[in-house]
């Protein structure tokens, strides 16, 4: 269901890009300092990892300490067998232990992961059950995750079908969305550019390209979310405002006479 609001309600929508998704962290951290604080927060691939963190109510400090201090080995577990070489169980494991393993539904801002059912190849949206298992989902990249089978079914990773998911931030009741394009690298762009024409601001930080599982620059990417952010950060207040104004206004003409 929507979510519904007298004042506008912002969105995040966080794209993928493999470890380059650590520049989501920079991002958070410069739009928290210039008073920007989401209301919805959407995630596909590794998006989705920054944006249940973020939705279970750490801030971009929080986050950019979390990440400074994480190591790929907390997230990455390797397999032998299987239709991947990484089984994704830990990464389920990390995000339900650092959002205390509440469920979507639970968490502090109105969030949801976008997931591609692997058999019909469709987009599928979570906005309730388990955390940890919608974003190894919503990040399990044909070949390399495993798949994990939730009710019967396996699912992909979320940017096959929505790199950015601008569309269902809207879907939630948006009024106002913020993407964070990370494509630039990817085979995922000319999808992506779908979602990106409804978004009303898109944030693309200068990343440095990396390997998928790469952590190496995260230091570099967390910098590059920060200052691309950073730069924007005055004009999208200015477009929040405006955004106020036009839904006061229409919520007035709407009013009843008395």
């Amino acid at each position: 269901m929507p979510v519904k609001s007298e004042r506008p309600l912002v969105a995040l929508a966080l794209g993928g890009g493999g470890a380059r998704g650590f520049a989501h962290v920079g991002v958070i951290k410069a739009l928290e300092a210039a008073g920007v604080s989401p209301d919805i927060v959407v995630g596909s691939s590794s998006g989705a990892i920054v944006a249940a963190l973020y939705a279970s109510g750490l801030s971009g400090v929080e986050l950019e300490r979390m990440a400074m201090d994480l190591d790929q080995s907390a997230l990455i577990d390797f397999s032998l067998f299987g239709k991947g070489w990484v089984r994704g169980e830990a990464l389920q494991s990390f995000i339900n232990d650092a959002v205390g393993n509440r469920p979507i539904e639970q968490l502090s801002r109105s969030f949801a992961v976008v997931v591609t059912h692997a058999k019909s190849g469709k987009m599928v949206v979570f906005n309730h059950g388990d955390t940890g298992l919608a974003v190894r989902a919503s990040s399990s990249v044909p070949d390399v995750f495993i798949p994990p089978v939730i009710h019967g079914a396996e699912y992909l990773d979320g940017g096959l079908t929505s790199p950015v998911p601008v569309r269902v931030a809207k879907a939630m009741g948006a009024d106002f969305v913020i993407a964070v394009d990370l494509t630039r690298y990817s085979r995922s762009r000319d999808l992506a550019e779908a979602d990106l024409r409804q978004a009303d601001v898109i944030i693309r930080p200068e990343t440095v390209r990396t390997r998928m599982l790469d952590f190496t620059a995260k230091l570099q990417n967390m910098a590059a979310g920060e200052a691309a952010a950073r730069d924007m950060a005055v004009r999208i207040g200015e477009m929040i405002a405006d955004s106020a104004r036009r839904k006061a206004s229409r919520s007035a003409q709407a009013a009843p006479a008395s």
